[in-house]
């Protein structure tokens, strides 16, 4: 099954563009980890807004795109880009995954501190801070860093069946989540040029 893993950073806020409206704020960069099933190590791709066109044939031959809120966010910033219906693509929301089995949103660092002792380096500020500044290399390990603690995520709910988050008052909570996903061959999804 071919797992593409990914993080899609912007180029502006929210505040910038008057709401949340994930397809007006542009890509500067994503990151993707690209493997064939789960417990892989995978490849570490990456492509800034110049090389999205690269990026769209794998994401159609995809089984599954895998990413934390991958669903309302990432996905939906490639619809200026992208020349077909980018909701037609199959997605598994690690986000949506957990909020199905709590009740409520979870941000990836929070579940990251305690399922696996790692934290993303930053916030998605820093990210418009190093686009704008021109801070590539920056912008790209932040990314990076990102996709390997959402892989790590997934791998390690799809082994234990369980991730670990702190509530609000700071009790560690083991809670149950479902990260399996079965393919639907032959889709048929095909619009970018090759």
């Amino acid at each position: 099954m071919l797992q593409v893993i990914l993080d899609v950073e912007t180029k502006k806020t929210f505040d910038e563009v008057g709401g949340y409206f994930p397809d007006r704020l542009g890509i500067s960069f994503v990151g993707v980890n690209v493997r064939n099933g789960f417990n892989k190590e995978g490849e570490y791709q990456s492509y800034f807004e110049k090389d999205l066109p690269k990026l769209f044939p794998l994401l159609e031959k995809a089984d599954v795109i895998v990413g934390f809120n991958v669903d309302g966010f990432d996905m939906p910033t490639f619809t200026e880009y992208y020349s077909g219906d980018i909701t037609k693509l199959p997605t598994l929301d690690i986000m949506l995954r957990i909020k199905d089995s709590v009740g409520h949103r979870i941000g990836l660092d929070a579940v990251a501190k305690e399922t696996l002792g790692i934290g993303k380096s930053g916030d998605g500020l820093d990210a418009i801070k190093y686009y704008q500044r021109q801070q590539w290399d920056k912008l790209e390990k932040y990314c990076i860093q990102d996709v390997r603690v959402t892989k790590e995520i997934l791998d390690y709910g799809y082994n234990k069946g369980e991730i670990k988050f702190r509530n609000r008052w700071n009790r560690l909570i083991t809670a149950p989540v479902d990260f399996t996903f079965t393919p639907q061959k032959n889709a048929g999804v095909q619009m970018s040029l090759i």
